[in-house]
């Protein structure tokens, strides 16, 4: 089933409450530093991933103010003999990798948090080429509730394995991306404060760049102090349970268009560059 939706949702939301779970009455502080991952996780999943298809076709849609588009074909590349050093995997096999590898990743963490918390768990993810290589990054926000919530931010290494590029805190976040720098931006707001948080990749580990913080006025727009500084919300796709007697349920929230709803938890990983700006 599809609606009509405004930007301002997303992040309303997030100014307002949680992701569809009990708001923490402790305070929540601004992202946490990035925590840097010195290992590899693992390239096998430990359950099969099973996934539901969504009932409705998903459309490309576009606005004034930008374009949302999302497809079902995976990104390809032609790749020569030079292209792969030896003992290395090449562009097309690290591409080939990705869907699987995130895919195996996100099963495994939902399940764990799933068993660990009687049901009850909250995943967002998005991709996102971040360092620009061609391979999209796995952008990854999993836990309970807005006191719990933490990003992974996944890639494919030279070795076509998975590799855990950080750690960012998630509480009351949101994905985007700036149009002129093509770097990573975590987007903070709770109770009347905004934050916008730069990130790139160096050596597939991701560092802060910038940031910026705001405290709104009376009837000041959120979404205006973005566009100003050139930072766009990105499609992604949240899934959520809430205990075991109850059915999993997913949304995919097209930036700047609609939102498409689905029953069950619902793993997509196709990846579309033209739908950034």
């Amino acid at each position: 089933m599809k609606k009509r939706i405004i930007a301002l949702s997303c992040l309303t939301a997030l100014l307002l409450a949680g992701c569809g779970v009990d708001e923490p009455s402790e305070a929540v502080s601004v992202p946490d530093p990035v925590e840097i991952r010195t290992t590899e996780a693992p390239t096998e999943p430990e359950t099969e991933p099973q996934t539901e298809a969504p009932t409705t076709k998903r459309t490309k849609t576009t606005t004034k103010k930008t374009t949302a588009a999302t497809t079902t074909a995976a990104v390809t590349t032609t790749t020569t003999a030079a292209e792969k050093p030896t003992g290395d995997a090449n562009i097309s096999e690290r591409l080939a990798a990705y869907p699987d590898l995130y895919k195996a990743e996100v099963q495994r963490v939902w399940d764990e948090i799933y068993e660990r918390s009687d049901g009850m768990v909250s995943i967002t993810y998005a991709l996102y080429d971040i360092n620009k290589d061609k391979i999209p990054e796995l952008l990854f926000k999993h836990g309970t509730c807005e006191a719990d919530f933490q990003i992974d931010i996944f890639t494919v290494g030279a070795d076509a394995k998975l590799k855990q590029t950080g750690t960012l805190g998630g509480g009351h976040t949101s994905f985007a991306y700036d149009e002129k720098t093509g770097e990573l931006v975590l987007v903070w707001g709770h109770m009347g404060s905004m934050s916008l948080n730069w990130f790139s990749m160096n050596d597939d580990y991701i560092i802060q760049v910038k940031d910026y913080q705001h405290e709104f006025e009376d009837g000041e727009d959120y979404q205006k102090i973005m566009f100003d500084m050139g930072v766009w919300d990105m499609t992604f796709i949240g899934c959520y349970s809430f205990d075991k007697n109850s059915k999993p349920k997913s949304t995919i929230y097209y930036a700047y268009s609609e939102y498409e709803s689905v029953d069950g938890l619902y793993l997509d990983f196709s990846y579309d560059e033209s739908a950034f700006r």
